[in-house]
């Protein structure tokens, strides 16, 4: 089995990666100069969630995840060309920093952009979507087809929301069904109204099915197996994802035998990957949000092997993430499962045209690069120096 994934991931790397870029013509844009970055421009921004996403009040037991603040850059080159990314929550300001630094001077196309050799881990992804973005645009084409062409036009995605009672998980089924959303993925842990909670959904949005995700918050299989077979009944469930202790595998296989509903887990690493499918222990993958797009797209290969679908998770992040996981998403195949593409659940996305979500599918960007572009009058109003 390991010599077939590792030949799909050299056959993805080959086809889609910066391998790729020595076949382009003389005449591409930033050929002869090499694209060299000359400035990286930074932004530290906090943008909170619209009202009644995050947890319920009485569930809310930390500060609100969405006030830890986030970075936006633009890579500028020489030929003009700009490239742009964003960070996950609370990265590492100087380590993105020393980044921006040691990239100044650096040409775009001799890069790898398959394992960037950065000085420091902090902001790994803002980098990595920027220069897909400079090269994308460079040669005139999407990034999903520098990632390996495109298996999806559309890409399926749902609704969000934290822990919630079932008063609380209403509201949220109202929204979800007004804008013709497929699936809602909720927050849990151990001791929330989890049942009802689903009931409500149920019965609010018949059709709509759950994800629910407590990241790993039940103490054990026999405390989560008790809630599980009570949501069976219910009927609207297609993923538990993460309820208890990654590691046990034992108690996952039970879990898959006594449910028909999907396990995953939450996985980036593909070792961790491989030993979830050996030892049996899921049916399905959420392989976002923390690998590069380049190893998201071969992680899916490796489950697609198995006959495994996956989905791409988040950090229910802003818009040029969201352009970034819908490339990802776009070049996967077996990326069939609602993907969490969330920028509109945030009070501005930070991009000058949104992705569009239309009856619960994401439309991929086809134009050159990412597909979006920075909002700087926005990424100024929410900058912040927290």
């Amino acid at each position: 089995m390991h010599k077939q994934l590792l030949s799909r991931r050299e056959i993805l790397i080959a086809g889609g990666g910066a391998a790729g870029l020595a076949m382009l013509p003389a005449c591409t844009a930033g050929k002869k100069e090499r694209l060299t970055i000359t400035q990286v421009d930074l932004h530290k921004i906090v943008v909170p969630m619209k009202p009644d996403i995050t947890a319920d009040p009485e569930l809310i037991e930390s500060s609100p995840f969405d006030q830890v603040p986030k970075m936006v850059m633009k890579i500028h080159t020489d030929s003009g060309i700009t490239g742009i990314g964003e960070t996950g929550r609370g990265e590492n300001w100087p380590g993105v920093e020393r980044n921006a630094e040691f990239l100044k001077g650096k040409a775009v196309f001799d890069i790898n952009l398959t394992k960037l050799d950065l000085p420091d881990p902090a902001g790994y992804s803002a980098f990595e979507m920027a220069l897909y973005d400079v090269v994308g645009k460079a040669v005139g084409w999407p990034v999903w087809r520098l990632l390996g062409g495109l298996a999806q036009p559309k890409v399926l995605v749902g609704y969000w929301c934290g822990r919630k009672t079932a008063e609380g998980m209403k509201r949220v089924a109202e929204r979800a069904k007004a804008g013709n959303f497929k699936n809602i993925k909720m927050k849990a842990k151990q001791g929330d109204p989890v049942v009802e909670a689903i009931e409500m959904i149920a019965k609010v949005a018949p059709g709509v099915t759950v994800i629910l995700d407590p990241n790993t918050r039940y103490n054990s299989l026999k405390d989560f197996l008790e809630v599980a077979l009570k949501l069976e009944k219910i009927g609207n469930m297609l993923v538990y994802e993460d309820p208890f202790n990654k590691t046990d595998y034992e108690g996952y296989r039970k879990l898959r035998s006594q449910v028909k509903t999907h396990v995953a887990l939450h996985l980036g690493d593909t070792k961790a990957m491989i030993k979830g499918i050996c030892e049996q222990a899921c049916s399905a993958f959420n392989t976002g949000q923390n690998p590069s797009m380049a190893s998201f797209v071969s992680n899916c290969y490796l489950a697609q092997v198995e006959g495994m679908p996956v989905w791409h998770g988040s950090g229910c992040d802003l818009g040029i993430f969201d352009a970034a996981y819908a490339h990802s998403c776009a070049a996967a195949p077996n990326c069939t499962l609602p993907s969490d593409i969330l920028g509109y659940l945030r009070e501005d996305d930070l991009v000058v045209t949104p992705i569009e979500i239309k009856d619960s599918y994401a439309t991929v960007p086809t134009s050159p690069g990412l597909g979006v572009e920075l909002d700087e009058d926005a990424a100024k109003k929410y900058h912040t120096t927290a």
